[in-house]
């Protein structure tokens, strides 16, 4: 009997028109521009406008993965809406809102909800449920944020956030596949930096009422950041190499089988001590962050669509996706690129 596969028929992405320099960062924050461009290695990044929101950005993403695999949206079986979770509104379920927008009546339409993991979760999620039920061959998952709304340059503690950009990616996956095929998934969680990072306004703590609302507390926070740094330097690294290293256990590689690694993005430094502690060269990788900033869980998509699209992933490519998120949590997809 031929074993099931499920593979990743196609990928697009949507950037939104508005940008936001480097020289714009540094005036909000009142730092030198030095700390973006050198320190932390950004020069600009996109912004949606004001009424364009995650939904909006998501059905661009949607339709040009949906047009990539020549496919309809009536042959959608499921959609994962996975975004950080600051979606258009508080209490909403964006991927219904992109279901019927982009017509794909048929599918079953839900949020998969991991910070800037949420898309290799998803990915992994959708795989699994198409093997998992004979009627199912098509699955859309959609990442989009709008992150950029969350920053307040005047706080420095979050200095580390202000990569924090806004876009969509969005990817196909085909049951039975034989290209492309999703190998395996690890992911692990280590919840004691939970605390470090949050948005307090409109959770059951600190409710929206009709008293005088603190706009402060709307965006985002990072308690103790050097003492956040201080741990996040002992493991995100580690954790880094043990999700990589696990999922390509799990696929039956290592990591000198791998061809090209794409992370979400980090200032420049971390970026570049995760490579090398994975023995891998900026050849390996796309580094987004300069011109794109951080896209949340868009990243990983994002960064394999800009490979793929300078024809650079060759068929018999080994490919890891990898990501870390607030929780904090570290999640890595292995994928087999091949005719």
């Amino acid at each position: 009997m031929k074993t099931k596969t499920v593979g990743i028929a196609s990928v697009g992405y949507y950037l939104p028109s508005g940008v936001l320099t480097s020289e714009e960062m540094a005036k909000l924050s009142n730092l030198p521009e030095m700390v973006f461009t050198e320190k932390i290695g950004i020069n600009n990044k996109p912004i949606a406008a004001k009424d364009e929101h995650p939904s909006d950005m998501g059905i661009k993403a949607a339709l040009k993965a949906i047009d990539r695999a020549e496919i309809t949206a009536k042959e959608i079986d499921l959609i994962a809406y996975c975004g950080a979770g600051d979606y258009d509104y508080r209490f909403w379920s964006p991927a219904a809102k992109i279901q019927d927008e982009i017509g794909a009546e048929n599918a079953f339409a839900f949020e998969v909800r991991n910070f800037c993991n949420s898309g290799n979760l998803g990915i992994h999620l959708c795989r699994n449920m198409l093997l998992a039920d004979d009627e199912l061959t098509y699955a859309l998952i959609i990442c989009s944020d709008k992150l950029s709304v969350l920053l307040d340059y005047t706080d420095l503690d979050c200095l580390s956030t202000f990569i924090f950009a806004d876009g969509s990616a969005a990817a196909i996956l085909k049951k039975g596949e034989p290209s492309n095929q999703i190998l395996s998934y690890h992911a692990m969680t280590n919840g004691k930096m939970a605390d470090y990072l949050k948005v307090p306004l409109a959770g059951t703590k600190f409710p929206i009422d009709n008293t005088e609302i603190d706009r402060k507390l709307s965006y985002l926070k990072v308690a103790n950041p050097k003492e956040l740094e201080g741990t996040l330097s002992e493991l995100y690294l580690e954790n880094y190499q043990k999700v990589i290293h696990s999922s390509l256990r799990k696929s039956a590689y290592s990591i000198e089988n791998v061809d090209f690694l794409f992370t979400n993005q980090v200032k420049k430094s971390l970026s570049i001590k995760i490579l090398e502690s994975l023995g891998l060269s900026n050849e390996q990788t796309f580094i987004s962050l300069p011109e794109h900033g951080h896209l949340g869980a868009v990243d990983t998509i994002f960064c394999l669509t800009k490979t793929l699209e300078s024809n650079k992933i060759k068929p018999g490519n080994l490919v890891v996706l990898a990501s870390s998120a607030a929780g904090f949590s570290w999640a890595a997809l292995t994928v087999k690129y091949s005719d």
